[in-house]
């Protein structure tokens, strides 16, 4: 853009106050990029921390399942055999009952490597062999004495009726390693006579790979970067297999080791998340055992653990793997970021022009004054404009919500920009308008053009900002559901880019739901765009609300692909998604189900691979008077 200055010469304190309010433009474009580009890496960074909590957590429960299971098991046996004559074990026929009880026990159970009854003097009387799914009782003359062996000795010195628990470690058979490895962990607990008398000791073998497995399967999302450890810090499972087990081969090979400094902290603490130089951390301890009778895992308020022995359950992320490109972020926004540029260097050239053109024309202080405090005011308008958006960035960014959320915030960039176009064109053409047209009253009326095309840039902008703030109200304040129905429209609308899609509405006249309005938008956003992706960029989505009974019923229908069957199950779990990595990490529809378990309501589907997908929520409604909608 060239600027005629044929006619007038600038003067210094002109051009001075023009660079300023130029410099002041350009700091706040880079500050909104820099605010951009902090609330995307910080939605990551919580989507990243809370994703590796949840799947810790899932692998510690699961683990403690298993346990819980396992004690169930020694402890039912124990009890049945006390009540059925342990006494009487001497006896041939007592033996081959308990024996023929053990078989189909460790057939139906299929995770025990060995099930043992040894008497006071460790001499076992009955043992089970799994032998790999065809389980057999062994021979008498085969039985062994056990006295001797540490699961025994630890096992007798047990009074009432404790649970001993052994080593995580692999199986040795005759002094080697049973090859292939054989994970293994020993359950033991005491046979009482009528008397409570010590008679002999009941042990299970429990095959650990079963256990290990079950981990594995709970932490399937994180499988690449979680391990098992023991307390010395050996691994029990690894991500890639190296170094499992290498306290039972002699190698050193420890999480100590590799991360020092990490595992001091893993090791001092039960549970946490932190980073440090070698990336993100997340862990939690995991007790086989309370020190109660029967019990294991977590203890009740009644209860205390025995904390002399522990596994580690642990997630590692290096700093490559969550580091925010920012390389990446200039590559998706640059050509917003350049436009916005190009047109506060225009304006900036405009205002230096129309300011010259002024001077030109109206010689007289009065007029000269007249137009100065036309400039300021509208300086102080857009100063007291940018204030207030920055004051709900600021917001923002102290209450930064669900990473999905965020994750939707910048699905609609792409819309927003294309809306956000068409005006800033528009005022590109007015800005050269200005700059070739002589007449100040032409020139005034292309300046009121531009300040309404600016006005609908910032109500998109301000309708975006009121979607991402989270609700801070003290008390909930009663919702229409309609409103929210259109407010979720207009923001889905953003983010459509293809004409093919239409948004049908049938909305009735509806009483008032108690609950936070910007939560009821987030539900309908986050079904609605589910809704316009399935549909692949043409169909229709049809939105309907009524009144039945008590609850208000709003019904979405979509045109799209619809959802298997084997996956309707699945569609509030957490993570869980069918779409391409870009569209989604998984987490709408769980923050929709929990938004609307927190208000009594429910949220059903149902679905025709091919055709489509009917989404049906309830809400409980607070008042019979109906508010009047309009379509």
């Amino acid at each position: 853009m060239s600027v005629s200055l044929a006619n007038a010469e600038p003067d210094s304190g002109t051009l001075k106050r023009v660079l300023i309010i130029f410099l002041v433009a350009l700091c706040l474009l880079f500050a909104t990029a820099a605010i951009h580009f902090l609330i995307l890496e910080g939605a990551e960074q919580a989507k990243r921390e809370n994703r590796e909590t949840l799947n810790i957590r899932l692998g510690k429960a699961a683990i403690d399942r298993d346990l819980q299971d396992v004690i169930s098991d020694l402890t039912f046996l124990a009890r049945h055999n006390e009540k059925s004559g342990f006494s009487n074990a001497d006896d041939p026929l007592t033996r081959q009952a308990l024996a023929e009880q053990f078989r189909v026990f460790s057939a139906q159970k299929g995770k025990y490597d060995q099930i043992r009854v040894l008497d006071e003097t460790g001499q076992e009387i009955v043992r089970v062999n799994y032998n790999q799914g065809d389980p057999v009782a062994t021979g008498a003359d085969r039985l062994q004495n056990k006295s001797d062996r540490y699961y025994f000795i630890e096992t007798w010195a047990l009074e009432g009726l404790n649970v001993y628990v052994s080593p995580f470690d692999l199986n040795v058979e005759h002094g080697d390693i049973q090859m292939p490895e054989v994970p293994m962990v020993r359950f033991g607990t005491l046979l009482m006579d009528a008397d409570g008398n010590k008679q002999g000791v009941l042990l299970l073998n429990y095959l650990g790979k079963a256990l290990i497995e079950k981990f594995r399967d709970a932490t399937a999302n994180i499988a690449d970067h979680v391990s098992l450890l023991n307390s010395d810090g050996f691994w029990l499972s690894s991500p890639d297999g190296e170094g499992q087990w290498g306290f039972m081969f002699g190698q050193d090979a420890t999480l100590g080791k590799s991360f020092p400094d990490a595992w001091q902290r893993i090791n001092a603490e039960d549970s946490g998340q932190f980073y440090d130089d070698n990336g993100l951390f997340t862990f939690t301890t995991i007790y086989p055992v309370t020190g109660l009778p029967g019990q294991i895992g977590v203890a009740s308020e009644s209860q205390e653990l025995d904390k002399s022995y522990y596994w580690k359950a642990v997630s590692h992320l290096p700093p490559r793997t969550f580091s925010t490109s920012f390389l990446n972020f200039v590559r998706q926004n640059l050509p917003l970021y350049a436009i916005t540029f190009f047109l506060l260097t225009a304006a900036s050239l405009a205002v230096v022009q129309t300011r010259f053109r002024h001077l030109q024309a109206v010689g007289e202080v009065e007029a000269e004054r007249s137009f100065r405090g036309l400039l300021e005011s509208r300086v102080e308008e857009r100063t007291q404009e940018l204030k207030s958006a920055q004051e709900e960035k600021d917001l923002v960014i102290q209450h930064l919500i669900q990473a999905e959320k965020m994750t939707a915030v910048g699905t609609m960039a792409s819309g927003i920009g294309h809306e956000i176009n068409n005006p800033l064109y528009a005022i590109l053409g007015l800005a050269e308008a200005i700059r070739d047209d002589d007449d100040p009253a032409e020139t005034q009326n292309h300046a009121s053009k531009i300040l309404v095309y600016t006005k609908d840039i910032a109500g998109i902008v301000k309708n975006l900002t009121g979607y991402a703030r989270p609700y801070v109200g003290e008390e909930v304040e009663p919702a229409d559901v309609n409103e929210c129905i259109k407010k979720a429209i207009s923001m889905v609308d953003r983010s459509l880019l293809d004409d093919r899609i239409k948004i049908q509405t049938d909305l009735a006249d509806l009483p008032l739901v108690s609950a936070y309005g910007e939560e009821i938008n987030q539900v309908f956003f986050n079904v609605f765009r589910n809704g316009i992706q399935a549909m692949k960029g043409e169909g229709v989505l049809e939105i309907s609300s009524a009144i039945e009974g008590r609850n208000i019923v709003v019904r979405v229908t979509d045109t799209g692909e619809g959802i298997a069957a084997d996956n309707l199950g699945k569609v509030f779990d957490p993570f869980f998604t069918t779409k391409d990595p870009d569209e989604g990490e998984g987490m709408g529809l769980y923050v929709v189900h929990q938004i609307i378990q927190k208000y009594k309501g429910s949220i059903s589907f149902e679905s025709v691979p091919g055709k489509g997908t009917t989404c049906l929520l309830e809400f409980p409604a607070i008042r019979h008077e109906k508010k009047e909608v309009t379509q």
